[in-house]
């Protein structure tokens, strides 16, 4: 068992409120490996500590640490759809299934870049609408005709 202070070491993390903030934010996942110590202390099982270092892991790659916890939760929810069986698989069917989640991934990221640029679009028009109803420049057009001399 982990205690805040000893995970603030383990995870190379700078105060125990990042430890807290990291808790706090996978804390449904967590529960079954938390308990409290003396003192009300938090202690955190071999497993929870495991949690905590793959949520670390994402954040250290760019993700904030909302986006991270999401991430984890779709994992384990991911994890309890599979069933539970131990067969061994070839490196061709494994292959595969790695092929075919990053199509899957690839195609998720093409339908969010369409939406993006879509949403872009629909804000465009209607910043012009309402700059047209207020009989109003964009505050970008006064900068045209501004000459240098």
């Amino acid at each position: 068992m982990y205690t805040v202070r000893e995970l603030v070491s383990i995870l190379s993390l700078a105060t125990e409120n990042q430890v807290r903030n990291r808790i706090e934010a996978i804390r449904d996942l967590l529960l079954p490996h938390l308990r409290r110590g003396p003192n009300n202390q938090l202690l955190l099982t071999e497993e929870g500590l495991r949690l905590l270092r793959d949520l670390q892991a994402l954040c250290e790659t760019g993700h904030t640490l909302k986006e991270a916890a999401n991430i984890l939760r779709f994992r384990f929810e991911e994890q309890l759809e599979k069933p539970n069986r131990v067969s061994e698989q070839t490196e061709e069917n494994r292959e595969k299934q790695e092929k075919g989640g990053e199509e899957g991934w690839r195609a998720l990221v093409e339908h969010l870049a369409a939406e993006v640029r879509d949403l872009a679009e629909r804000v465009r028009v209607l910043e012009a609408k309402l700059q047209g109803e207020r009989g109003q420049a964009a505050w970008w057009e006064r900068w045209r005709d501004l000459k240098i001399s």
